[in-house]
């Protein structure tokens, strides 16, 4: 789960970090390079859940649900008084930690 995490929000970084200055027209295949590395991640955890007798998918629902919500809580402490900071986050994690 640790490397899944670090992966997927590695990722989503990698590929959702736009200029902040100007208005970029590539949003949809920036969408579609993202949606086909992700989709790589999620057959991959489909293959080997038959193999290793755990449930894959579901994980990756987990884990991915859970690295959105974290970033979409911390993008709003923009527009928050009282900030939530990374180690007050219900979505964060001790043992599996989303990286900032």
């Amino acid at each position: 789960r640790k490397e899944l995490v670090t992966r997927v929000a590695k990722a989503f970084h990698n590929a959702l970090v736009f200029n902040q200055k100007g208005v970029s027209n590539d949003l949809p295949q920036v969408l579609l390079r993202l949606s086909s590395k992700t989709d790589g991640f999620r057959r991959s955890f489909e293959y080997i859940q038959d193999y290793l007798n755990i449930f894959g998918l579901k994980m990756w629902q987990e884990e991915v649900m859970r690295i959105i919500n974290y970033n979409v809580e911390q993008e709003c402490n923009t527009f928050l008084r009282q900030k939530v900071f990374y180690w007050q986050s219900l979505y964060q994690s001790q043992h599996i930690p989303t990286p900032r």
